[in-house]
């Protein structure tokens, strides 16, 4: 799949059109590149409203091709590598977003069925009763 990156897309939107594709996964811009199964500093992160111009310096739309199959550290390194851009993906697992540092190996598809299968094995938390004497 293709996922085409418009110049004036803010990295909210670019985060948008990537969940389409991947309800659990979403991707993070950051200033400094990081290294396989190395995560990314929070202070480094740029901001959800900056647009995809202002991170690149230039005006170009920007293609990104997507194998959901291609593992989770490939596809950062090829958008390192064909875009310049710093990237990490994070995974959504029982509410919370983690850097996936340590599972790079999994391929996207992987990482965004982990995260629906962490979600799906919750077990509902029943109303205890509560002594009021």
């Amino acid at each position: 799949m293709k996922l085409i990156l418009k110049s004036s897309s803010t990295i909210q939107e670019i985060q948008q059109a990537f969940q389409q594709h991947f309800s659990h996964l979403k991707i993070e811009f950051y200033k400094k590149p990081h290294h396989t199964e190395e995560g990314n500093a929070k202070k480094e992160q740029y901001l959800h409203n900056v647009t995809l111009a202002e991170i690149t310096q230039h005006s170009n739309d920007l293609e990104l091709t997507i194998n959901p199959s291609m593992p989770t550290g490939e596809f950062e390194a090829s958008v390192e590598k064909n875009h310049q851009l710093h990237i990490q993906v994070l995974r959504l697992q029982r509410g919370t977003w983690l850097q996936t540092t340590h599972t790079d190996m999994l391929s996207l598809q992987e990482q965004n069925e982990k995260g629906i299968q962490a979600d799906i094995d919750i077990e509902p938390e029943s109303p205890a009763d509560i002594d009021y004497q």
